[in-house]
């Protein structure tokens, strides 16, 4: 039993460290995504009790699970954390979405591997919790995309990320549902891989966004950095436009957009036109 519930728990410890290690630029605080964890966690409660008038098949397991797991999930880092202060840059979507997944999985895991056994464990560790992951942080990506850009875009951003996220995981259900063997190779050997590569490039693609290193230099908390906001050796940060940027400031690229409000920023702006932020 104790050996059964330490796999059943195992692989959600394993991904978390994985994904927060990646936090790069100022590592959201671990009170906050424990309290985000526990929210996801306790959305299997009205996930099951959504779910349960659905008989058992393909149309419950491929379409009404991925819709209803994925909306629970997405609503907790929406509604809890999303206008949180600590929520201030692209990469902060993909970690909260990811203590979310990691809720839900762990709590799902946990009765499937006490009444299935080592077998579906195992099974599980390398497909069924990833996949929670990966699905979850496309649209949490959307949502750190989202949250620095203009008023009038958000609601596509979010809503492209969700839908994208129920898709993936309604194929992953069906390829397990339907083409049985076939279908867990197919994940195993391709979603999966796929998945996570696509995890790793929204996350490359979250630093590189000027919200990320702005507020972690800003805040003089570079992961490597001193407290001047230099950083160590390996750590490269773009040139800078925030406060750290004193002395000769380069000029900000086109497509810049307010950190707090979305607004667009020009060139030469040291504060937001529309919220004040200085920038």
């Amino acid at each position: 039993m104790h050996d059964l519930l330490i796999l059943a728990i195992a692989p959600a410890v394993f991904l978390f460290l994985c994904v927060y290690a990646k936090d790069r630029y100022e590592p959201e605080p671990l009170h906050l995504l424990f309290w985000i964890f526990l929210l996801g966690a306790c959305t299997t409660i009205p996930a099951a009790l959504i779910e349960s008038p659905f008989p058992d098949g393909v149309f419950t397991s491929a379409i009404v699970a991925p819709v209803v797991e994925e909306s629970l999930k997405f609503l907790v880092v929406f509604l809890f954390i999303y206008r949180h202060a600590e929520f201030d840059k692209t990469m902060d979507g993909i970690v909260y979405a990811m203590a979310a997944a990691l809720g839900f999985a762990t709590v799902e895991n946990i009765f499937y591997v006490l009444d299935g056994g080592l077998a579906v464990g195992i099974i599980r560790a390398v497909a069924s919790v990833p996949g929670h992951v990966i699905f979850s942080c496309i649209w949490g990506a959307a949502l750190g995309i989202a949250k620095f850009r203009p008023e009038q875009e958000r609601t596509g951003i979010i809503l492209t990320g969700l839908l994208g996220a129920m898709l993936l995981h309604g194929i992953f259900n069906y390829s397990l549902e339907v083409l049985d063997v076939s279908g867990l190779l197919l994940i195993l050997l391709a979603i999966i891989p796929l998945g996570w590569w696509l995890l790793l490039w929204s996350i490359r693609c979250a630093h590189e966004h000027p919200a990320s290193w702005c507020s972690a230099v800003g805040r003089g908390s570079v992961a490597g950095a001193d407290p001047a906001g230099t950083p160590a050796a390996g750590i490269t940060i773009p040139a800078r436009t925030g406060p750290a940027a004193t002395e000769n400031p380069e000029p900000r690229g086109k497509g810049m957009f307010c950190t707090a409000c979305g607004a667009p920023i020009k060139d030469t702006m040291h504060f937001c036109e529309n919220c004040g932020k200085r920038l």
